[in-house]
């Protein structure tokens, strides 16, 4: 209800009703998929250091098809779920072209439920897409084929920071074509300007806004980004 009320003081009746219908259309199509990924589970009971990180709930799942409907998607992209809880987005993910889907996961419980799910929801030639990796983001190295990224607001400070420096120096090691999708950006955007090599694309207006970000591979080889 907090999270109705939120959209309510946000953007009034209108977002409040698409909150609440997409809820609803949520469960539905966990019905279908055989998985239960709903539901909010504060941090603080997940992992026993949980500085900088955020409280677990998942992505709207229209939302999320409607910003990966408008990406350019082929099939030598590789994507990347920072932060994906029990595996939802990544369940979604497999039923775009993508040659491999990886969700980094600090919380062993959660990154279990994933595993449970990903099972349920999809069968084996689609699963054998996916790798979860149980670790704090900061220490996940990302592959050099990595880019699509997607956020949904995991973490913030040291993390945040330190997984943006994984994706610089991955760029500069392989300069390509790479997106950052940015579900409720607030405190990346306080640190944006930092990182003046990823360019705003477009801006969804979903319960949270959704930022998508490109990396200017163009400037990968200079020295504002090595």
């Amino acid at each position: 209800m907090n999270r109705i009320a939120a959209a309510w003081t946000r953007g009034g009746v209108r977002l409040a009703a698409r909150v609440i219908l997409a809820r609803i259309a949520d469960r539905i199509q966990e019905r279908v998929l055989r998985i239960r990924s709903a539901g909010l589970i504060p941090i603080e009971s997940l992992v026993p250091q949980w500085r900088d990180c955020h409280d677990y709930f998942p992505t709207t799942i229209g939302d999320f098809r409607r910003v990966l409907d408008d990406l350019p998607i082929d099939a030598e992209d590789v994507f990347v779920d920072y932060g994906c809880g029990k595996g939802r987005v990544l369940i979604l993910a497999a039923a775009y072209r993508f040659a491999g889907i990886i969700g980094v996961e600090i919380s062993d419980g959660l990154a279990a439920a994933a595993r449970v799910n990903v099972d349920r929801a999809l069968r084996a030639q689609a699963r054998a897409r996916i790798a979860i990796v149980n670790c704090n983001a900061r220490d996940f190295a990302l592959p050099h084929a990595a880019s699509v990224l997607y956020l949904y607001n995991p973490f913030h400070g040291d993390i945040l920071r330190a997984v943006f420096e994984q994706v610089r120096r991955s760029l500069a090691a392989n300069p390509r074509r790479l997106y950052v999708i940015f579900n409720n950006p607030r405190h990346f955007e306080t640190i944006e300007r930092d990182y003046p090599w990823l360019v705003r694309k477009r801006t969804y207006r979903f319960e949270h806004d959704v930022v998508v970000y490109e990396a200017r591979v163009d400037i990968t080889r200079g020295p504002s980004i090595i």
